[in-house]
């Protein structure tokens, strides 16, 4: 049978126009999800045609109209960011196939089945994992499967109503490792910054804030396979921008010596890659496996969260500021500090204005002292984390509100976890302004310092109209002095 999968993109208003925003905007790399399902239902002799919209940087199906017209399954896959086009998507889709089957799958249907099922014109929702659900629904829609054999299905049946079918055993890591990998060859040159892979799946930890499907679960592929599908990626780094593979894992680095058996693999078969990765700080404190990945490493993400212990165990992230300290200073040692990004979160729903200071603080001292470059943004609330559901059960929030566009820009859903007010907020901006411009290094490619002003606040308490003091210097008590080669250190960082 003939499948059109969909990969819509994170879009969002601006500039009174409907653009492509985040992440999708820069096209870092293709949706790994999408195509690898693609491919497993082209091992199984289906039809597939991708409409990679990301790539197209647009929310219209027109390109593929012919496609659409013959398909016999529209699969759409979705996060809750990118659901408002999904939304989008369906709606043409039904418009010109009112007779076609669709299927939802991704993060944001698995976790709302049952209210996209009674809220939009679609048939079926995959929850969980796909590729073993998405072969066997092609199979029933060809009759050679009752529908009730599905795994993972969500679906409606006139007689019984709302059905959801039993859910498949997570696949294991020896069957990760046969999911064939896409053919990324058929992508025009420059097509992505990066193309993406898959090592392992999920993540053993949960913290309170993450939305990312497969918490306290984490299953890897061996470091040969690993090293396998790295080997077959380098063949189509042509269809890339900056010849760089994206790991894709919510953390590569998960189990360290495997991590460090990778490296050394590498090394072995004189492969020369250049890879993008998220790390833990514990694993970091593993030198042999700094000393092994370093050579290959063209960027790192450690997601740090807060500067200081008391918001670390809030928010269960397993680790403490000295942790993070001696995470930075081995990344130092290394000579690829520069390569890092340490991301933090400012205003959690529990935190004041002292505990944001504290992190900014904190992070100005990593960046100050070891040279790791620094990312800082507020808290959203994105459908799945804990604090969402906690959230949700207050009846403070509810799944519908991500159905439309201007999510990010929405009040209310910003002001349902963070407790600053406005003034708050900018003279926190303010301090960031003086760290980015303190931390201005010539030369350097990328700022060392990112701070994303909420767009909420900006959009709904315009600065001119609050009485707001410029007060970032006085905040942060700094002084220029040299430290460890860098142009200068900021005195009373630590709290």
């Amino acid at each position: 049978m003939k499948v059109l999968l969909i990969a819509p993109p994170i879009m969002d208003v601006v500039d009174r126009r409907l653009r492509v925003v985040g992440v999708d905007a820069l096209r870092e790399c293709p949706p790994l999800g999408i195509y690898s399902l693609g491919a497993v239902l082209e091992r199984k002799g289906h039809d597939v045609v991708i409409a990679d919209l990301i790539l197209h940087g647009t929310r219209s199906l027109e390109s593929f109209d012919h496609d659409l017209a013959t398909a016999d399954l529209v699969g759409i896959g979705s996060t809750s960011m990118a659901w408002p086009t999904a939304v989008d998507v369906i709606r043409q889709v039904r418009d010109r196939r009112p007779d076609v089957p669709i299927v939802c799958g991704g993060i944001h249907p698995t976790l709302f089945d049952r209210y996209v099922l009674a809220t939009f014109p679609v048939q079926f929702v995959v929850r969980g994992e796909g590729e073993v659900a998405l072969g066997r629904l092609c199979d029933a829609l060809e009759g050679r499967l009752d529908m009730t054999e599905v795994p993972n299905l969500s679906w409606t049946n006139p007689a019984r109503g709302l059905v959801r079918n039993h859910i498949h055993p997570k696949l294991s890591p020896g069957e990760l490792e046969t999911i064939p990998l896409p053919d990324f060859g058929r992508l025009a040159p420059a097509s992505y910054k990066c193309l993406g892979m898959e090592s392992s799946r999920g993540c053993a930890f949960d913290c309170s804030f993450c939305s990312t499907p497969y918490r306290k679960t984490w299953r890897a592929l061996s470091p040969e396979r690993t090293v396998d599908h790295l080997e077959q990626l380098l063949a189509q780094l042509d269809r890339t921008s900056s010849g760089c593979v994206h790991i894709v894992d919510d953390e590569f680095s998960m189990n360290p010596a495997r991590a460090t058996a990778i490296a050394r693999l590498i090394r072995q078969r004189g492969l020369t890659p250049r890879l993008l990765f998220d790390s833990r700080a514990q694993d970091l404190l593993h030198p042999e496996f700094v000393a092994g990945i370093a050579p290959y490493t063209a960027g790192l993400l450690v997601g740090a969260e807060c500067g200081y212990d008391e918001g670390l165990r809030e928010v269960g992230k397993g680790t403490t500021c000295e942790t993070l300290e001696g995470a930075a200073r081995v990344l130092s040692e290394h000579g690829i500090a520069a390569r890092a990004d340490f991301s933090f979160i400012l205003g959690l729903p529990w935190e004041t204005r002292r505990e944001v200071e504290k992190t900014i603080r904190f992070a100005t001292h990593l960046f100050a002292d070891y040279g790791v470059h620094i990312m800082m943004q507020w808290y959203r609330q994105i459908p799945g984390s804990r604090i969402w559901e906690d959230a949700r059960r207050a009846q403070l929030v509810h799944e519908s509100m991500y159905d439309n566009f201007g999510f990010f820009r929405d009040l209310y859903l910003f002001r349902t976890s963070c407790r600053l007010d406005p003034t708050e907020i900018y003279e926190i901006a303010d301090m960031t302004d003086q760290l980015r411009w303190l931390s201005g290094l010539p030369g350097q490619q990328r700022p060392a310092i990112v701070h994303h002003f909420p767009t909420p606040i900006a959009s709904n308490f315009p600065r001119e109209t609050l009485d707001v003091e410029d007060s970032g210097l006085s905040n942060l008590r700094a002084i220029a002095k040299p430290s460890r080669g860098m142009p200068f250190r900021l005195e009373g960082v630590r709290s």
